[in-house]
């Protein structure tokens, strides 16, 4: 496909999110999908978008209203949309993008692309042959033409015990850390650290140049250098999700069981603390986790994170300083091991609870709690409380 082609077309996209958006914020912030249809469709005509792509440029537009009214945030000036990837529908039906014989028939401002050619990695070959064809997003970086391409396959869900579970606990200066019930595995983070650290500290230095003396090899030098860091860690967490589901399976487990992070950020903590907790891709790695697990019929399931590194597996004694660094040393039965192992040991057991829980009276939960009489026991037995939940808050 022709650069500039490629261009003009994400071009017009953006034009007709933006007038789109303009539209939505005037009327509102209008999020109704159908609603804003009939308010801005002819303005994303007017940007020269196809029926179909007037359409996904709206429920684009529509679900950004919707996150941020979701999220509690009030805008006060329309949402902005630059560098964005133009949505095209794909599917059976091929309406902005499909698979030919010849290559690929792409959509763009200036008509139908047609015999498309293109490459991709090794294990596109597979997806094509077995997969179903789903939809497309066209963008362009560095002087190339990118169209990124979903693939859907009905997979089978995987059953088993609910003792064939892996624990993992994610983490900053140890990657990731997970237990099968018999062998563990970690990744530790200094190098990735390290080079988060130095991205860090030369953005800070050039944006300092940039406001004491503004030059245009700054500038050019920040804008080599924006995204570097997000795609470094994309590819981090990549390779970090693909370790963690093949030792799952590896190990028989068809479940992964990780801590629930939702609300980590809302903790009070030390400055230099909160900026290495909000540059943490957690949730990215845990989509990675889930997507990948669930292309093998496996499935994630979340639990309550309190207390993971500090309570004992063994004993369920739950104290601060249990844990000194990357060494775990209960103070009442004292069971040693690696922090961060000991942590994955924790999590695994109350994913099996939860997996027991839900099995026996379809009540699923995040943080799985003792209780009295257990509905599988006889009557008047006692339900034995988790050790990892044992004496925390």
């Amino acid at each position: 496909m022709p650069f500039d082609v490629a261009c003009r077309t994400v071009s017009a996209w953006m034009d007709a999110c933006n007038a789109v958006s303009r539209i939505a914020f005037a009327h509102g912030c209008v999020s109704n999908a159908i609603k804003l249809q009939g308010l801005a469709y002819q303005a994303a005509k007017d940007c020269g978008l196809s029926a179909q792509v007037a359409v996904s440029c709206i429920r684009h537009v529509g679900s950004k209203y919707a996150a941020m009214r979701s999220n509690g945030v009030k805008p006060t000036r329309p949402c902005l949309f630059k560098q964005q990837s133009v949505i095209l529908q794909g599917g059976k039906r091929g309406r902005d993008v499909s698979l030919r014989s010849c290559g690929l028939s792409v959509w763009t401002i200036d008509g139908r692309q047609k015999a498309v050619a293109f490459s991709g990695p090794p294990d596109l070959q597979d997806k094509l042959d077995n997969w179903a064809f789903g939809d497309g997003r066209l963008s362009v970086s560095s002087g190339r033409v990118f169209l990124t391409l979903s693939f859907k396959k009905q997979v089978i869900e995987q059953t088993a015990p609910p003792d064939a579970l892996v624990g993992v606990d994610r983490g900053i200066n140890v990657l990731a850390a997970a237990y099968d019930g018999q062998r563990h595995w970690l990744r530790r983070g200094g190098h990735t650290k390290h080079v988060r650290n130095r991205y860090l500290r030369v953005r800070g230095s050039l944006q300092r140049k940039k406001t004491e003396r503004p030059s245009h090899s700054v500038r050019r030098l920040l804008k080599r250098l924006s995204g570097r860091e997000k795609r470094f860690m994309r590819a981090v967490n990549h390779e970090l999700s693909r370790a963690i589901v093949d030792f799952a399976k590896a190990s028989g487990c068809p479940v992964i069981a990780v801590e629930r992070l939702d609300s980590i950020r809302e903790k009070r903590l030390r400055k230099a603390q909160r900026a290495e907790i909000n540059r943490w891709a957690y949730a990215q790695l845990l989509f990675y986790i889930r997507y990948k697990a669930e292309e093998l019929g496996m499935s994630v399931v979340e639990v309550d994170p309190r207390h993971t590194s500090q309570g004992c597996s063994r004993c369920g004694h739950v104290e601060r300083s249990n844990r000194k660094g990357n060494l775990f040393s209960c103070q009442a039965c004292g069971f040693t091991h690696h922090a961060d192992i000991q942590a994955a040991m924790n999590i695994r057991l109350r994913g099996i609870l939860l997996r027991q829980t839900s099995m026996q009276d379809g009540l699923p939960s995040c943080s799985p709690q003792a209780r009295t009489n257990d509905p599988g026991s006889n009557p008047g037995e006692v339900a034995g409380k988790l050790p990892a939940l044992a004496g925390s808050a």
